[in-house]
């Protein structure tokens, strides 16, 4: 089960930034609500990771109640400050509202579902901190900000190859590069 969330939010996290890759215009349909995860058998984790990672983030100035209620994690209380800090403009922002007394697990898991967009090539640091990631804290930010800028969505896909499976990478590529354009 953990294979499933480690892969999915990397792919989730790719998404996220690859929509926005290269300045890109951002125009993103609203997402379904979140649906809730079970233990899986070890021999479907790839199969479960590879739909995860193409699922849609949910983007916290559009959801609706119902859909904010479905994120593991996100409490009554902060559902509502969501509600009522709207529009975010970035991640920070968004984190300011509802992190306080997040341990870094359900961190990770609310912003494995829901994120503000944000454009890699100009995203401050702490926004990109903010990323779900399984590597070292801070590391996919440094990685982001040394290879900036990028000219295109298969130019930051390339290079995150490095630090995910290429098949995690392709689809959150092929999920950003879908929409016109975060």
């Amino acid at each position: 089960m953990r294979t499933v969330k480690i892969l999915g939010s990397i792919g989730t996290a790719i998404a996220a930034l690859s929509l926005v890759a290269c300045g890109q215009k951002s125009e993103v349909p609203p997402t379904p609500a979140a649906t809730t995860t079970q233990e899986t058998p070890q021999e479907v984790q790839p199969v479960v990771a590879a739909q995860f990672a193409t699922a849609p983030l949910i983007d916290p100035n559009t959801a609706t109640e119902a859909e904010l209620s479905a994120i593991e994690g996100l409490s009554p209380a902060a559902i509502q400050a969501v509600l009522n800090g709207r529009p975010f403009v970035s991640p920070t922002a968004l984190h300011a509202a509802i992190g306080a007394g997040l341990s870094e697990e359900q961190q990770y898991a609310i912003y494995s579902a829901m994120f503000v967009k944000v454009n890699i090539n100009t995203a401050a640091a702490a926004d990109l901190q903010l990323v779900p990631s399984t590597l070292a804290p801070g590391k996919l930010a440094r990685e982001i900000e040394e290879y900036r800028p990028y000219k295109s969505v298969d130019d930051f896909s390339r290079e995150m190859q490095k630090y995910v499976s290429a098949g995690v990478v392709i689809n959150a590529a092929a999920r950003g590069s879908s929409r016109p354009r975060r």
